[in-house]
């Protein structure tokens, strides 16, 4: 049984966006199909700013401002979600890039990102979803005999899906050789 998702005020979307620095941007290909870039960002003032260098986002930015930015995460009360819709426009007032924070954000990309856009939304969305109760079925994992190579198995119960745990090796073999 699972509960219902339960929708973010507009306040709680911008909680969960102003706590956040990077997202998902979604724009529109020359071809009229989506494309999906991953940004570093800072809210301010109702609206989220990221920098890009001299690439695809710059042009299909100016020819189709129409884009979307989604932005999720955990919390201790479950997983949600928060998306806005709007239009994004490339900024070139010094004292507004400023005041965005956006120069200050640090990136993983070693690229020079001298263009800067706001994002200023026409809806913004939220939901939430309470973690659930999964009960999972103990999984047998094989195991290497460090002296025999020879797998072994053990009944120590594994669950692949929970992430703080690190996967089990993989036994591999040498290939097959044919003696004849």
């Amino acid at each position: 049984m699972t509960s219902a998702p339960h929708h973010l005020s507009t306040a709680e979307c911008w909680t969960r966006i102003e706590g956040e620095s990077v997202g998902r941007l979604a724009i529109i290909r020359d071809d009229g199909g989506p494309d999906l870039f991953p940004v570093n960002i800072a809210a301010h003032e109702g609206a989220v700013y990221f920098r890009t260098a001299s690439d695809t986002k710059v042009v299909r930015l100016t020819t189709h401002p129409a884009s979307a930015f989604e932005v999720d995460g955990h919390d201790d009360d479950g997983w949600w979600s928060v998306v806005l819709r709007g239009r994004a426009e490339r900024v070139g007032d010094a004292t507004e890039i400023e005041r965005s924070g956006v120069s200050r954000l640090l990136t993983a990309s070693p690229r020079y990102k001298p263009h800067v856009f706001r994002l200023t939304p026409v809806t913004i969305t939220g939901r939430r979803f309470a973690d659930r109760d999964v009960v999972r079925a103990p999984s047998r994992t094989m195991v290497v005999d460090e002296e025999t190579g020879a797998p072994a198995e053990s009944q120590v119960p594994q669950h692949p899906h929970e992430r703080h745990e690190r996967p089990t090796t993989i036994p591999s073999h040498r290939p097959w050789r044919d003696s004849s």
